[in-house]
């Protein structure tokens, strides 16, 4: 397990879309270790997509402790993999941010409620019905998965801006 670099956007490889994980291996459980150490050691952040490493493969962990949301949390990170939307509903319009896209926040709108159909690290699929905050963050995450960051959702102007200071903050 080892921290990884983040990649920061514009990069290309944000874009891509991931694959589906077909084998639950030691080098899916690897992978995992690596993003919750990397969350971990870059700081504050309630997710981390495996694109953002790199690595298309349509996986992602969350760590949102169950009092940060009203009792709608994690135990600690939790590992998400092959995750698909069932249900979406209501509205939730928040700010978000990124560690791909450091030190800037938009706002999106996302659903308030969610169920989501994914395998845990047994390959064994479960549903989690997620709302608010982890609900988001749920969304957010699977975004990723499909090459979309939430400065997608944002005005040209807005997304022109974020650009330049990004391709500022990686010189």
């Amino acid at each position: 397990m080892a921290a990884k670099e983040v990649l920061i956007w514009p990069d290309a490889n944000l874009s891509k879309t991931s694959i589906a994980i077909e084998v639950i291996d030691e080098s899916v459980h690897a992978l995992v270790a690596d993003l919750i150490a990397t969350m971990e050691y870059e700081g504050s952040s309630a997710g981390l997509a495996a694109p953002q490493i790199g690595i298309h493969k349509r996986l992602f962990i969350v760590d949102i402790p169950p009092q940060d949301n009203n009792g709608n949390g994690t135990n600690g990170p939790e590992a998400f993999i092959n995750p698909e939307f069932i249900l979406k509903e209501g509205r939730l319009h928040w700010e978000e941010g990124c560690m791909s896209i450091p030190h800037e926040r938009g706002w999106v709108t996302r659903s308030s409620r969610v169920i989501m159909r994914y395998l845990d690290l047994n390959g064994v699929q479960q549903e989690r019905e997620a709302f608010d905050y982890l609900a988001g963050c749920f969304q957010h995450e699977a975004d990723h998965l499909d090459g979309k960051l939430w400065v997608d959702y944002q005005s040209p102007l807005k997304r022109n801006l974020v650009r330049k200071k990004m391709l500022k903050l990686k010189k």
